[in-house]
Parts: structure tokens; sequence; C-alpha cells
């Protein structure tokens, strides 16, 4: 099932469990000076980011509601960019109230659209035109692979299991529109479910569970617990 497929009372219910428990992780976030998983990134760049990206899918809410197109990142790349850089410095325990609010600014705004306005067409970061029933599931994928990037001690296999499920297809969709993407069958252990990159070309298959395979396919993981049908994983693109 893909992501416009999920009822989108699943999709809220995985938004609020994620959104807990990151609110409940981020009392263990001592030093947000700290590096995170993310190379170049300290917690406080992680967090602030987090914190933007509800805003920015608020604006797609806004734009849902309203009919009036409001990009996700006014002012475009840089601006994004400069306010994560500038955002990062500031004391932790404003970073980790802003993650607080912005994710509950986003939550009231989602709940009060209309069953119109989820049908409406809204333009993602990357410029892709989606529903905005979709954005609650834009909102889930960052929430849940960020708090493994945390480092608090969540990893993938907390993921809710049918949202893993869905995430790891979804995963290699955005893989597979690389130009570099190795053709893939990933095979699910112990479910067996398969999900590929490219079809009907010579595939290396990739087995393990799917929180390992996760792992390896959003580049948290080295993928050493994942075994192939040849020598060595091949290497993949970036995911986002």
């Amino acid at each position: 099932m893909t992501p416009d497929e999920i009822p989108r009372t699943r999709l809220l219910r995985w938004l609020t469990e994620g959104t807990d428990l990151l609110t409940v992780h981020l009392a263990k976030v001592t030093d947000v000076r700290r590096p995170s998983a993310l190379k170049g990134w300290t917690l406080g760049h992680l967090l602030t980011h987090l914190a933007r990206n509800a805003d920015a899918l608020n604006n797609l809410a806004r734009w849902a509601a309203s009919g009036i197109e409001t990009p996700m990142y006014p002012g475009g790349p840089e601006r994004r960019t400069a306010d994560i850089q500038a955002g990062a410095l500031r004391p932790g325990s404003t970073i980790t109230a802003d993650v607080v609010d912005s994710a509950g600014r986003l939550a009231g705004h989602l709940e009060g659209l209309s069953d119109s306005a989820w049908s409406t067409q809204v333009r993602t970061g990357q410029g892709r035109l989606v529903p905005a029933a979709l954005i609650p599931w834009l909102r889930v994928r960052e929430v849940w692979i960020h708090l493994v990037d945390l480092g608090t001690g969540v990893s993938f296999a907390d993921l809710p299991d049918d949202l893993a499920t869905t995430l790891l297809p979804d995963a290699i969709a955005t893989l597979a529109r690389h130009s570099d993407c190795p053709a893939l069958i990933l095979r699910s252990q112990p479910s067996g479910s398969e999900v590929t990159t490219c079809p009907g070309a010579v595939a290396v298959t990739v087995e393990g569970s799917t929180a390992d395979l996760l792992g390896w396919t959003t580049g948290r993981a080295d993928g050493r617990a994942l075994t192939t049908s040849t020598p060595g994983l091949p290497d993949l693109p970036a995911w986002l």
C-alpha cells in the first residue's frame, strides 16, 4: 500500500505517536551542540530543521485551506539553510520549545482542514504536486527518521510495524528516481515481502529485517546485518 492509499486516520495516528515520542526524547537532549547522526549537523541543527519543517508543512496546510498558493520555504533553499544555521545557535531550551510549539501549530491546522481541502494540490519542497492529504505523511517521515538521528535510543525497530512496511517501499521509490540507483530486490524477513528499484533488470537481492533495510536505504546504517546475492552491498545514492 502506497502512502496516498493509507487512510488519513492512520497517517494522523502515526504522526501523533511520533510527535509524542519526539516530545519524550527531547527531554533527553542535554547538549544541543553535540554532533547528530547527520554529517555536519549538531543536535541543534537537527531540531531546528524539524521545527522549520513543521512550519513549512503548515504553509502547505494553509494553502490547502485557503486555496492561495503558499510555498513550503519562502525565500527558497538558501533562506531555509540560513534559518537552520542561525537557529542551531540558540539555547537548548529555546530550540526544544520551538520543536514542540511548531509541531502543535501544524497539528492544529491539519485538524481544521475540511474534507475538500484535503484534496487540494500543493507543491512539495522538491517541486512535486501532491494532494494535501499527503502532508501528514511528509511529516511522519521527518519525525520518525529524525528520531533515529537524534541518538537518544530510538531505532528503526521502534517504528510501528505498519509504518515500517509502508516507509520501506516509499524510501526505495525515492532512491529509484536517481539515475545512479542500482537495480535492487529488497526482501524483508521473516515476511518475505519484496520491493524493487528497477523491475525487469538484473538486480542484486538484499535481505534482512525491515528495520535493517530501512537503516541501509536511508543511509543511517552500513548494512552489516543484511545478506546479499552478490559479494558486498552496492553503493546507494543519497536518499533525501
